[in-house]
């Protein structure tokens, strides 16, 4: 080996250990602020806790759970995670209503609701099922004739799953107090009228709309509603994803939207043609929420409105962890320049 050639491979058996202790402390100092910068967005924040029929809180269990998974994720919503109960009263003394405005085919679909006391006593007491019955837009029937019990507070619930090829629209619940036709016969007009009462919700299969953040990555938005919607648009320097719905005048809209927590993250608010919808409203819900996006459900009357999602966090156009490699890249060149440039000189 000449001279030059031994200079050259002491100049790059030197160099070597320097970069390769420079690019490991830029990893670990990527780590680290990521890292941090999770923890960050995973701080506490305040929330409306699910409740039963009587107000109560929900179990001290249900909170640490909820609690612990809420360490992992790095969004927040401040919206309540069910809709109101709507316990039976004077003016209305049977009700039923499902869990959720809106469900899509191959879900669970839970059905609640209660008798007001006094109906019962009205009735002779002696009230111990309801009847349920659940059509599509279609006539078709769900659920036909299904009996669920009534418990001591006049309170009922139950379950059952749609189809995977569930026909799509605007599903009608029956409900039906079941009485004895004998004691059905001694019954007042006004009573018998308060036997019965109905709801609906809304079927619907999700549409992926794709949006691009600044630096060009892909992602999907998840749009599941009864209205029209169009211009599904994510605004990075806004922080916020934006869409326009549209349906009949004087008809209940209602959208399910999951958002990437890649794309968009921290605190999440919601506005309606402008105006925040705060957090005591039930005009918007958490329906689910896991480390990799929060869904929403957001009602609204129809014709026309631009709604929008926004966050505090947006993706970043340049990861740090790049921007950190990237500045301990070029530090590591400039030092092994100038180090063969001394050495060179030496001979």
């Amino acid at each position: 080996m000449s001279n030059t050639d031994s200079r050259k491979h002491q100049i790059i058996t030197t160099l070597v250990p320097i970069v390769a202790a420079s690019l490991f402390s830029a990893v670990a100092a990527s780590s680290t602020i990521s890292f941090s910068n999770i923890a960050a967005f995973a701080q506490p924040h305040n929330t409306s806790p699910k409740g039963n029929a009587s107000g109560s809180m929900a179990s001290e269990k249900g909170q640490e759970e909820k609690a612990s998974a809420g360490a992992n994720m790095s969004s927040s919503a401040s919206y309540k995670w069910s809709y109101p109960k709507e316990p039976a009263d004077e003016k209305r003394s049977f009700t039923v209503h499902a869990e959720k405005h809106l469900y899509k085919p191959g879900e669970e679909v839970k059905l609640e609701g209660s008798i007001w006391l006094s109906l019962i006593d009205q009735i002779g007491g002696n009230v111990s099922n309801v009847k349920l019955n659940v059509t599509d837009n279609k006539g078709n029937v769900t659920v036909d004739q299904k009996e669920v019990q009534v418990n001591d507070d006049g309170e009922f619930s139950a379950n059952f799953t749609l189809p995977q090829n569930a026909e799509l629209g605007s599903y009608s619940v029956d409900a039906i107090i079941d009485v004895e036709a004998n004691v059905l016969d001694t019954l007042q007009a006004d009573v018998k009228s308060k036997l019965e009462t109905s709801a609906r919700f809304e079927v619907v299969s999700p549409n992926a709309f794709a949006v691009k953040s600044n630096d060009g990555k892909n992602f999907n938005v998840d749009i599941a509603s009864n209205s029209t919607v169009r211009d599904v648009e994510f605004k990075q320097q806004e922080k916020k994803i934006s869409f326009h719905v549209e349906g009949q005048t004087g008809t209940k809209g209602v959208a399910d939207v999951t958002i990437p927590k890649e794309l968009l993250s921290g605190q999440i608010t919601v506005s309606i043609d402008g105006k925040v919808i705060p957090p005591e409203s039930s005009d918007v819900v958490t329906i689910a929420e896991t480390e990799s996006g929060m869904t929403l459900e957001i009602n609204y009357h129809h014709s026309e409105h631009t709604i929008e999602v926004s966050g505090t966090n947006v993706i970043p156009e340049f990861p740090l962890s790049i921007i950190i490699m990237a500045a301990a890249t070029s530090s590591v060149i400039a030092a092994a320049t100038i180090m063969a440039r001394k050495r060179s000189s030496l001979f």
